[in-house]
């Protein structure tokens, strides 16, 4: 009996403590609860939802560039991407694999699939296609079960709707290099979407373009992929820039030329506007956009025409006998009388060297403006070699010969205008009588870009005021000159007897661009025509072939109406052989719209 009131005491004991015990720990966990729900539930609601939901960045909307009469050049489009989120624990070539079936897609597609993927290194999230077609799009989301990590979202893609007459102007946007992003902190570089101005106005106003981000918050699920999307601050529209660019003249000017390795550039001799600006053959900007195909961009740089090539801005050509109304200006700046005359019987003997005219048998007894209306070499060898290099040559820098031309646009080349120190540098020879005659109807060394061409014809056609050619409207890059506070870079009289052979050239027969004169009243234009030399052979010494390959350039520059001018332009047609069989004629059609003697129709 005893026994037994010891053993119930005993267990009534354990079974004390041990209630004791569990109460304590129930009394614990109620306390941690507590302290978790009241105290600590912001900061563990905060963690959970940042598990949950993920913010995203949402890039702008590019700012639109239009022309100078508001048409807009360049296109937001509404695009579904489909986009693929990366994860450690996935295998992704398996997701691909499933995704090429779906799509029916060839090896080539998997491969590029996969280097994009490869090199995301950074980026936590890889668009694989930007521009998802609506049939693709349904098959995804029919089999979106078996692609973990793969999601569709809607987007905006940038689009050039005039490929042809723009590319080289407004450029294209696309996805930037490893080195942009390591320049730059901005995840927004990071995002699949994200595009950068790589040439043309995209580029040189990249920043301004762009706009403000966005951001959207999203629910994701384990596999960190969007579900739904649970709130947005809206991104805002990138900058417009405004060109002054006429669209229907830049059209124009485009179908004109598509045949031709060429450029054309129209600008105001007043204000410094630039209304046209060519370069042939173009390029598709559109397909630069999702990423350049290698057979694109083999075809692209395998083309001997140069499509790339912004030739308005950095082709180089020596400028041919429009060089020689520096010559003439040097002289009468220097006190040449224009009335001397010089016969012409097609050579020029200079030391043991002689010298010939373009015309066999030349042109006889000529004064200044005859000098330039017949593009006589030996009345412009007689001229130079009288009043030398260093004056014609400085004052072709004055007009613009050698200078950088800011109009917005990376890549613009100053060329050159040659000097005795240029020439002891480059050759280790000094200055001879030879390079004289050579430079003064614009042979040899010197070269120019078709844009100084255009901006020195018109600083002549202005009657040598020293504007500046501009191509934006607005963001205050440029100044606009008043033609009428600048100082003339010569003396009236002199540029008046400039103009009158200029005149003569188109407008009076024998003048070397007689035949494609404007034949309208009060629309007359006033030109020059020259001949770049490509190589010094003798066409007798080449094949066929050869000579069809370095035939010349082509150049005429011109101004127009002549009694009052406005426009000025400079055409340039590589291996056109001749100013005024090859140049002149585009020249003739484009001032001829510009002055609405022509139409777009006709």
């Amino acid at each position: 009996m005893r026994r037994d009131v010891l053993k119930n005491r005993i267990f009534s004991r354990r079974a004390l403590f041990l209630g004791a015990g569990q109460s304590a720990l129930a009394g614990i966990l109620t306390l941690r609860l507590s302290y978790l729900q009241l105290w600590k539930h912001e900061e563990y609601s905060i963690k959970s939802d940042s598990n949950s939901i993920k913010p995203l960045i949402k890039p702008a909307p590019r700012g639109a560039i239009l022309d100078r009469n508001g048409l807009q050049l360049t296109r937001n489009d509404g695009s579904f991407r489909l986009m693929m989120y990366l994860d450690r624990k996935r295998k992704p070539d398996l997701v691909i694999e499933k995704l090429a079936d779906i799509l029916d897609l060839g090896a080539e597609n998997r491969e590029i699939f996969l280097a994009k993927i490869k090199n995301a290194k950074r980026k936590s999230v890889v668009s694989l296609i930007d521009n998802l077609g609506w049939d693709d799009l349904a098959r995804i989301e029919t089999h979106s079960h078996i692609l973990p990590g793969v999601a569709i979202e809607s987007g905006i893609i940038r689009r050039y709707p005039y490929p042809s007459e723009t590319a080289h102007l407004i450029g294209y946007v696309s996805l930037p290099s490893e080195k942009e992003i390591d320049d730059n902190e901005l995840n927004l570089f990071l995002h699949p979407a994200f595009r950068v101005g790589k040439s043309g106005i995209e580029k040189s106003f990249d920043e301004a373009l762009r706009g403000k981000y966005g951001v959207k918050y999203v629910e994701v699920d384990v596999h960190e992929v969007p579900i739904r999307t649970l709130s947005t601050r809206e991104s805002e529209e990138g900058s417009r820039i405004n060109l002054t660019i006429d669209f229907e003249l830049q059209k124009f000017t485009t179908e004109r030329i598509k045949n031709d390795v060429a450029s054309v550039v129209v600008m105001d001799v007043k204000s410094g506007e630039i209304l046209t600006f060519c370069s042939s053959p173009a390029f598709d900007p559109n397909r630069f956009v999702e990423g350049i195909s290698k057979e694109y961009w083999k075809e692209l740089n395998d083309d001997m025409r140069k499509p790339l090539s912004n030739k308005p801005l950095s082709a180089l050509y020596p400028p041919g006998s429009i060089f020689k109304l520096m010559v003439a200006m040097a002289g009468l700046e220097n006190g040449f009388n224009p009335a001397t005359r010089v016969h012409c019987d097609g050579n020029f003997h200079f030391g043991k060297r002689n010298f010939h005219c373009w015309k066999e048998g030349g042109h006889g007894s000529l004064d200044l403006v005859g000098g330039i209306m017949n593009s006589c070499n030996v009345y412009f060898f007689t001229l130079a070699n009288q009043i030398g290099y260093k004056k014609f040559t400085e004052m072709a820098r004055l007009f613009g010969y050698g200078e950088k031309m800011d109009i917005s646009l990376y890549g613009s080349k100053s060329g050159l205008v040659p000097s005795d120190e240029w020439k002891r540098k480059t050759f280790n020879q000094s200055w001879v009588g030879g390079d004289t005659l050579n430079i003064a109807i614009g042979q040899g060394s010197i070269l120019a870009t078709p844009l100084q061409m255009a901006v020195v014809t018109a600083r002549i056609a202005n009657g040598g005021v020293p504007i500046k050619p501009y191509l934006v409207r607005n963001h205050n890059i440029h100044q606009q000159f008043d033609g009428l506070k600048d100082q003339p870079l010569v003396k009236p009289a002199h540029m008046k007897l400039i103009h009158e052979g200029m005149y003569r050239v188109m407008n009076e027969p024998g003048g070397t661009a007689y035949g494609k004169r404007i034949a309208v009243k009060g629309y007359e234009m006033s030109g020059k025509t020259g001949t770049s030399q490509v190589i010094s052979k003798r066409e007798k010494e080449m094949t066929a072939a050869e000579n069809k390959a370095s035939a010349n350039h082509a150049i005429f520059t011109g101004f127009a109406p002549s009694h009052d001018p406005k426009y000025a332009i400079s055409a340039v047609v590589e291996h056109g052989k001749s100013g005024s069989g090859a140049a002149a004629p585009i020249a003739k059609d484009v001032m001829m719209m510009v002055q609405g003697l022509k139409t777009s129709n006709n």
